[in-house]
């Protein structure tokens, strides 16, 4: 079972798209998530923290369910710090309200003799510094930090399970519809990251793998 956190929206869609395209079985979580559409999954606000509650205890009952696990979800913000409304939401949509989810189900991971991925996308921004993103990139950093530091502890463990983070530039997705920058015509486009992201997993020989994957690069 792939389980695609933030799937049903640009990255996360095309990943999933794909994953279902090779036969794969996906469950989606996303806010604008619909059965009809996107098949098995869960609809979930992760500003909330019952909301994001629920969908831990949702993905312990995949105990004993070989997994994959994708977090891809996020929303981003361009503009001064001291402008920006709610910063806290973005901290918990994009990190803090995540991690029950992911502690499920790496537990579940680690219990089970199957090989699997724990997979997380960030953002360039993960690593550098912006003038017009700060809480962005803080959780961005946040991502980063938790993902190399898992890799290191599933390595510990000497786990079947593989960590990797991937941190793609800008992409071509509806996030930027109403305030295109000139260079958007150099933007990723997602259903390339996707390929590169699902075909560097399947190789991963490692217990931790991460890549950036720059502007122009695919």
């Amino acid at each position: 079972m792939n389980i695609i956190i933030g799937g049903t929206h640009g990255l996360g869609a095309s990943i999933t798209r794909q994953l279902q395209e090779q036969d794969e079985e996906t469950f989606v979580v996303g806010r604008s998530f619909d059965e009809v559409k996107h098949g098995k999954g869960f609809k979930i606000d992760l500003s909330s923290e019952s909301d994001a509650a629920l969908l831990g205890e949702r993905i312990r009952q995949f105990d004993n369910t070989p997994l994959n696990f994708f977090w891809i979800s996020g929303y981003g913000y361009n503009g001064d710090f001291s402008s920006q409304e709610s910063p806290e939401k973005m901290a918990a949509v994009n990190f803090g309200n995540v991690l029950p989810a992911a502690q499920a189900a790496f537990r579940i991971m680690l219990a089970s003799d199957a090989d699997s991925y724990f997979v997380v996308v960030s953002s360039t921004t993960g690593y550098k510094a912006r003038k017009d993103e700060a809480v962005y990139a803080g959780t961005k950093h946040a991502q980063v930090g938790f993902t190399r530091s898992l890799g290191l502890e599933s390595e510990r463990l000497q786990s079947s399970v593989k960590v990797s983070l991937f941190m793609p530039g800008g992409m071509q997705t509806p996030f930027w519809d109403m305030n295109r920058p000139d260079s958007y015509t150099d933007f990723l486009d997602p259903a390339k990251v996707a390929t590169r992201i699902l075909e560097k997993i399947e190789s991963q020989a490692d217990t931790f793998y991460e890549e950036v994957i720059e502007r122009g690069s695919l």
